[in-house]
C-alpha cells in the first residue's frame, strides 16, 4: 500500500532506504509504548512502502544478476 504522503523512491539511494526503515521501526516502537494506535497504523503504512521499494529493488538487482550469469555461462559450453 503506497502512503501518499511520502516522497518520490527514485530520489532515494537503496542506503538512504535502509536508513529510514530503520528510523521507521524505532518510532514505530515508541509509537506502541505510548499507546498511540493511529500513529502507529501510520508509520506502519509509510514503513511497508518503504520496505516493499527495498524489496523491489533488491529482486531487481538479482534479476540483473542471474541474467548476467544466465549469459556467461552460455559461452563456456561447447556443443561442437
Amino acid at each position: 500500500m503506497f502512503h501518499p504522503l511520502l516522497p518520490s523512491f527514485a530520489e532515494l539511494k537503496d542506503a538512504d532506504l535502509e536508513l529510514k526503515i530503520n528510523e521507521l521501526m524505532k518510532k514505530y516502537g515508541i509509537a506502541l509504548r505510548t499507546g498511540n494506535s493511529g500513529l502507529c497504523g501510520q508509520i506502519v503504512l509509510a514503513l511497508e512502502s518503504y520496505k516493499e521499494e527495498y524489496r523491489r529493488r533488491q529482486v531487481e538487482k538479482l534479476t540483473v544478476s542471474i541474467k548476467k550469469q544466465d549469459k556467461d555461462l552460455g559461452d563456456l559450453i561447447n556443443i561442437n
